[in-house]
Order: C-alpha cells, then structure tokens, then sequence
C-alpha cells in the first residue's frame, strides 16, 4: 500500500478461482484525497514546484518515485518543513474526483451561457477551485440544471425563434414559410419595422411551451402530447408577426399584364442594392412591343408617391402654381400602365388646376431609385441578358436579338402573309394575334402595309409599328378605291411653294408635293387626321369609303385655296425681302424673316400641319411684310418690339428638339407665330396670342 501511494504502479492481484476483481487504483486514491484535502497541489513548471491551499507553495521530496516526473496534480499524506516545504507520500491526483469528494468545498462560478445546437441544449460554462486552487475551467454545463428559467428561454429563443433546432412537428416548415411571405411584404411595403421582432416571437413560444421544458427532447415529448388536442398550437398567424396596419395585397402585386403577357416582379428593400425597389422580369421576345413612357408608372402602392414626387421636383417658378393637395387627385385621377405616363399626367394637371406643365420639367430620372422600375431581360432559358432601369438603353442593346427571336420561332404566320392587295377583301383585321414564342405567348400585330401600287398583310411585334404602318396601308387601299376622282383632280392641284432662290421646281420635287397632297386630301376627305381609328373590318371600311367619297371635292377645294394661298403670299415676301437687301436698315429684320419662313414651310408641311394652320400662312406672311415695310423706315422701333422676343424664340429654338411631348411643341411654336403677328402687325388680329410673361414662365420651366 505504501509503495502505492508513493505513485508506484502496484502489482495486481491474480484472478482466483472465485474471480475476485483487481485491485482498482483509482478507487483507493479517491478514498484518500478525501481525507488529504489541504495537502493537494498544482504543479507550476515555471517555478518547478506545487501551489498548494491557501497559497502554500512546496516540493516533492527528492525520496518519491514521483520527484523527477512531476504529475501536474497531486496529494501528500505529509508535508515536512525542512530546508523547505517537502510533500512526502505523494500520489498523482485527477482534480476531476474532487468534484465528487469535496463538491461541498468548491467554490463555483458560472459564464457564457449558450445554446450547443448538437444536443438541443442550453449549456454554460463552469469554474471551480478548492481552497484557491483552480480545480477546473470551462467545464461546459447543462444550464438548465444551474438556471432552469433562463435555460428555457435560451432554448425557446435559439430553437424555436430562430429554428436552430430541427423538429419532427410541421409546425416549423408552416412557420418559415410565414415569416418568407411577410419578409417579402416587407420589402414590398419598404417597412424595417413592419415584422415583429424576437422579442415578440419569444413572447409567443414562451406563454404556449410549459416551464419545465428547455432541451428538445422534453420539447419533443411535450410538444406531441400537446399537439394531439391542439394540433397548430405552435403555428405563428400574420396577426402574430405583423406589426402595424395589414398590407393590402391589390397594392403589391407580383405580377403585372404587359401586352397580354405576365410579367413577374420582385421586391428588394435595400437602399445600397442596385436594384433596390421592383424588378421587372421581362422575356426578351415581349421587348421590342414595350413603349418606354407606359413603364414609367409603378406599383399601385406607391402610385401617389410617385405623382407626388414628380410634382414637387418642378421648377419654383410652376410648383407655386400648384396647390399642396393637386397630387393626390391627380394620382386618383389617373390609371397606371394605361398608356404613357407622364402624357397622361401633363393632361390631368391641365384638367384640374389649368396649369399645362412642360413635359420636360417631369424629370422622373432624379427620383428616388425605388419608384423607378429596374428591368431585367430574360433569355429562353431565364438568364438575365441584361439589367437597367433604362428600359429604351435595353430596347437599344438587345431589340435586335429580340426580333431575330421572333423570326426563330415563326411570329410571321403564314396566314398573316399576304401581298399585292388592291382592295379590302382579307376579313378582318384584328388588333393582335397570338403566337407561342420561346415559351411565352405573345401577340403580334396585324399590319397594312403601303407598298405603292398595292398593300401588303403582315404581322410586326409591336403595336404603335402596327398602327403607324397600318395608317398608311388604309389610306393607300381609299386611294385606289378613289383613284378616278383622284385622276380627275390632277389638272388642277396647286403648284409647289416657290424655292427660295427664285428658281424653278424641278418635276421629281413636283411629283414629290403632289403625292404629299394627295395623301393629305385622302385623310383629310376620309377623317383620318389626328390619329382617328382605323377601320378593322370590310363593313367599316365600306362605311368609312362611304363617308370619305363624297367629301373629296370639298375638302379638295379648301385645301388647294389654303396652299394657293400660301404660294402666293410666299412669292410676294420672297420679292420683298429681295427688294429689301438693297435697303440696308432692314437688314436685322430681313434675316429674322428668312429664317421664319424655314420653319414655316419645312419638307414635312403637309403631313404635319393641321388645315386650320395652314390657312393662317397668308396671314402670317402678311405680318412679316408689314413688319419689313416698317423696319425699312424705323429699324430702332423694329428692333425694339424685337428685342423681348428673340431670347424667348431662340430658347424654345434649342430646347425644343429635346421636347418629349410634340404636340405641346407645336402649340408653342405655333403661339409664338401669333406673338409676332400682335408684335409686328396688330392689326391683322392675332388669334389668341400669349403675353410675353406667360411665355417666358413656360419656356423658364423647359430645364
């Protein structure tokens, strides 16, 4: 026994008939440190001896097997005070026994609980000294057994809360997908707050899970017995996660009707994220039908947001104009992706408060990124081809692969192919059709296309194509039905307007303004001016030849006395401007009047001005000569009724090219001809010309 306490390995016992057990080493030194307790010791390698309790500090003495290797615990049967402290009859010691022979004298303390996902379990960890000796260190714990409250709700927290602990219950799998749909509300809505937090989640596992559970395997044991009375007791409802008023799911749409197609969106709430806001997912073949100015809406949720922020971005000078309550009936007034948006908007201004903005002050580009649409093209297998908030720079880069996609897959059907047509003999001409296109049903546009001498029946992938070509294609299908008092009217259509430098008409520019002429008396006759609908069956084509027909001598006669009109005045102001370059004190008004009469007789005359327009030129020019005359005698009063004038003139000048609304520019430009007939010559009667003021306020708004 001594030998064995000195830390030598003891010889054991030979097994007897009996069997009698080994003798157990570990047993017998257990049975002694409990009565040595104040003589344990660790091993410091630094100094090469043993702190002891209380802060002892001594050696082992140099008689113990044990003396060259130190083990790193031990217990003595004596400690001797010689030279120095000795330990003599010493053993090595496991400081794991004294948990269980003095855990009534160990001092503990507790850190870091936590939650250890394999065992489904709070745990902390533990520390322990006996008499000033670290007994152990991070000893991990079962919490539960330290702090049974707190445990649970570790346990309910990491588990359940934050599903870090997989269960047998369906509850979970119903629980994330619950918290993945508000997760996309609230992106949708763009609220951080709009979801409950942990707290409210904890809250909720804490009144349904009883106290004594807070490991998985009673929460599994609990949770079945439960669940047989009340089987979706732990099922989380949108009352339970949703804060704040219910989002209304009309407001947030997933999808959008894009020509017939259905278009996915996708939510993002990230403010650093290019593509924070609504995704548009767009298969490349609907590309090339999409107007840019119908995708300058948004969702309905942020419909007014959007009138609004578009409305307080104008120019002072017309925000001031506006009353503070405008957006909200213009937004209510208005029907997204109906058209173009910003159109729309400048009308429903007009209606309500009389204000016509310039449709160049609506600058939705400047808005915050998450009211503007980001588009993603998709590919036939769904990868992106490209992404912008700029659908026209996509349109720009990819509408050519889009269009060869559309070849590929046979959008011209054959039943749509016809050519060499002279009359209306096709059935009818339906606004679309539909055709299959790389897995997306499209519609494709039926067309009439002028071909000269005959129309030809075709199908175009996009609507405003459809309708412009078709335009052309009805209008060539009257002329050959009206061909013989078309012919009849050749003798007598007016001459071309004379060149400016004196010379004569050359017979292709002749030819060139009668075919102009003729097809504006064919719309003119027939009523199809101003983008009047086109007939789409044979029974309103015939109704419409019949009204058409009977109106082209008249309608002949007021056009042809407008343009003579127009020639004639044209020729007087030429001479007199001739006349005028040898009086030098005319001269500034001599190159304003020249580069007026540019702009008043450009190549596109007869397609784009209106009858009623065109029978003012005489009287325009009539103004320019007076005004001539006059400069001749006074070019300083001339110059001084110019002078406010021609700033205004030539800024509209060179914002108009940029102007996205062309029938506001030709109102302006047109005004302005009526501001120089009250400036120059008032008593030719100017018909509703602008003050100076009012024009210059809507030109300052052209930014």
């Amino acid at each position: 026994g001594a030998r064995g306490v000195q830390g030598e390995a003891p010889q054991q016992a030979k097994g007897s008939a009996g069997g009698q057990a080994a003798v157990d080493d570990d047993a017998l030194h257990r049975a002694l440190a409990s009565g040595l307790l104040s003589r344990i010791g660790q091993y410091n390698p630094e100094q090469r001896n043993y702190m002891g309790a209380r802060q002892t500090r001594f050696v082992i003495h140099p008689s113990s097997g044990l003396a060259k290797k130190p083990p790193a615990w031990l217990m003595a049967f004596e400690l001797v005070q010689t030279s120095q402290l000795f330990a003599r009859t010493v053993a090595r010691l496991d400081p794991e026994w004294l948990d269980d022979i003095a855990g009534h004298l160990l001092k503990r303390s507790y850190t870091d609980p936590h939650w250890a996902e394999k065992s489904a379990r709070a745990r902390i960890k533990e520390h322990a000294t006996l008499y000033g000796l670290p007994v152990f260190r991070d000893r991990r714990v079962d919490y539960a057994s330290i702090a049974p409250g707190p445990a649970r709700l570790l346990f309910l927290e990491h588990a359940l809360v934050r599903g870090e602990y997989q269960s047998r219950g369906s509850f979970q799998q119903h629980n994330r997908e619950l918290l993945a749909e508000v997760a996309r509300l609230r992106d949708k809505a763009r609220q951080s707050d709009l979801i409950a937090d942990d707290e409210a989640l904890l809250s909720f596992f804490d009144r349904r899970v009883p106290a004594g559970v807070h490991n998985g395997k009673l929460f599994e044991e609990w949770r079945e017995r439960a669940e047989r009375s009340e089987p979706r007791l732990l099922y989380l409802s949108l009352a339970d996660v949703l804060v704040g008023d219910a989002l209304v799911p009309e407001q947030y749409p997933d999808v959008l009707s894009l020509h017939g197609v259905e278009v996915r969106l996708e939510y993002r709430f990230d403010p650093s994220a290019e593509d924070d806001g609504v995704s548009v997912l767009l298969p490349l073949a609907l590309l090339p039908q999409l107007d840019p100015g119908e995708l300058d809406w948004t969702i309905p949720a942020w419909h007014e947001q959007k009138v609004s922020a578009l409305l307080a971005d104008l120019p002072r000078s017309l925000r001031r104009e506006l009353s503070p309550a405008l957006a909200q009936q213009v937004a209510a007034r208005l029907t997204p992706f109906r058209g173009a948006m910003l159109p729309a908007l400048v009308e429903a201004v007009a209606a309500l408060s009389g204000l016509r903005i310039p449709p160049d002050a609506l600058r939705p580009e400047l808005l915050p990124p998450h009211l503007r649409f980001t588009f993603r093209v998709l590919g036939e297998r769904g990868n992106v081809l490209g992404a912008s908030r700029d659908l026209a720079l996509l349109q720009r880069e990819l509408g050519q692969r889009a269009r060869e996609l559309l070849q590929q897959h046979g959008a011209q059907g054959a039943e749509w192919q016809r050519s060499g047509l002279s009359r209306w003999d096709f059935g009818d001409l339906p606004e679309y059709v539909l055709r299959q296109v790389a897995g997306t049903e499209l519609r494709v546009y039926p067309a009439l296309l002028d071909r000269g001498s005959s129309v030809e029946l075709s199908l175009l992938e996009s609507q405003s194509a459809a309708e412009q070509a078709s335009r052309k294609g009805v209008e060539r299908l009257l002329r050959l039905l009206a061909h013989r008092q078309l012919a009849a009217l050749v003798k007598r259509l007016p001459r071309p307007f004379p060149r400016g430098d004196g010379l004569p008409r050359s017979r292709a520019e002749v030819a060139a303004f009668h075919e102009q002429l003729e097809a504006r008396l064919v719309r003119e006759a027939f009523g199809l001016q101003g983008g009047a609908p086109l007939p789409r069956s044979q029974a309103k084509f015939v109704a419409l030849a019949g009204y058409g027909l009977p109106r082209i001598e008249a309608v002949f006669e007021r056009l042809a006395k407008a343009l003579s009109g127009a020639a004639a005045a044209l020729e007087q102001t030429q001479r007199a401007l001739a006349a005028a370059a040898r009086q030098p004190s005319g001269t500034n008004a001599s190159r304003d009047i020249r580069a007026q009469l540019e702009l008043l007789f450009p190549p596109e005359l007869l397609e784009t001005v209106e009858l009623e327009r065109l029978e003012q030129l005489p009287r325009y020019l009539k103004a320019a000569q007076q005004r001539l005359a006059r400069a001749i005698v006074d070019p300083r009063k001339d110059a001084d009724k110019a002078a406010p004038l021609v700033p205004l003139w030539q800024s509209f000048l060179e914002k108009s090219p940029a102007l996205r609304d062309r029938a506001a520019a030709a109102r302006w430009r047109w005004a302005f001809e009526e501001l120089r007939v009250a400036v120059f010559a008032p008593e030719l009667r100017a018909a509703s010309a602008p003050s100076l003021a009012n024009l210059a306020t809507t030109l300052s708004a052209l930014s």
